[in-house]
């Protein structure tokens, strides 16, 4: 049995578990928002527009500028962010996009003033990437931040080659106009030319995305708009979920000790009959 000493030293401890357990979730409420995160895989809302393909170049020069590789790259940046002053943040995330000289390729606002969302997709040059990245992530309270660089030139060549290829087919085509032949062979003729030429036409779209002059690296920015804190629900919340913890911590621990004592009982009774049965056995040999 504890004397009088050790049951207050048991009860100071106990009380200071509690006490430091409700100050811990009083924290950590305090410095999160009122309303619940946003749904994962709901950051962004780019799906509405065609995705157009940021492309940048990347030129290396080895062996004293003998050999030059140049390798087209992907580069994609997203930014969540959540905010309780959503105009002041929106007005530094467009502070940030026009001193970096970036462009916003898609823009989709939704929602009424204290539960906004913004999906802002930005085209930034590759030698501003780096600072305009770093400008649109001091915008609001972070969230989620991924970073991706995806190699393109083997893509990039692949429209080379196709092209070529094309434009060899074509200029066959072409000669062939000159030769005599019946009127619907000069249709199917004049048929297979115009088709050529329309999938050379939307090739050079999909090529001017790899120019330089189009060179452009990708940052999402994803802005929720919170609700301030409102510190007494947090408090009471607190006090509800450390009360349920505390109880739910205590029952464990309880039932750990019972279930020791039941084996620790078990173990002495077993061995005591295993002992008692091995001595009645030896007296009657």
């Amino acid at each position: 049995m504890m004397n009088r000493k050790q049951y207050k030293r048991v009860v100071i401890a106990l009380v200071a578990l509690y006490l430091t357990m409700f100050a811990a979730r009083v924290v950590y409420d305090l410095i999160t928002f009122d309303d619940p995160p946003p749904v994962a895989g709901d950051n962004y809302l780019f799906t509405s527009l065609k995705e157009t393909k940021n492309v940048a170049s990347l030129r290396k020069e080895y062996e004293g500028g003998v050999q030059t590789v140049d390798q087209k790259y992907e580069r994609v940046a997203s930014v969540s962010a959540r905010t309780v002053a959503y105009d002041d943040d929106l007005t530094r995330l467009n502070e940030a996009i026009n001193g970096t000289q970036a462009v916003v390729q898609m823009d989709n606002e939704q929602g009424l003033e204290g539960g906004r969302r913004l999906s802002r997709r930005i085209g930034v040059r590759p030698e501003h990437f780096d600072a305009c990245l770093a400008a649109v992530r001091e915008v609001g309270v972070p969230i989620s931040y991924t970073s991706q660089t995806t190699d393109k030139t083997y893509e990039y060549r692949q429209m080379l080659a196709t092209r070529q290829e094309l434009e060899k087919r074509l200029e066959s085509y072409i000669s062939l106009r000159s030769h005599d032949g019946g009127i619907n062979e000069k249709i199917n003729l004049e048929d297979k030319i115009i088709e050529v030429e329309s999938q050379l036409l939307m090739l050079a779209v999909d090529l001017g995305e790899y120019s330089d002059e189009n060179a452009f690296c990708t940052i999402n920015v994803s802005l929720y708009e919170g609700s301030p804190v409102n510190a007494a629900r947090k408090i009471w919340n607190a006090f509800m979920w450390t009360n349920a913890a505390y109880i739910a911590m205590l029952a464990g621990a309880a039932a750990v000790c019972i279930t020791v004592v039941v084996l620790v009982k078990t173990y002495r009774f077993l061995g005591d009959t295993l002992t008692s049965d091995g001595k009645k056995k030896g007296g009657e040999e």
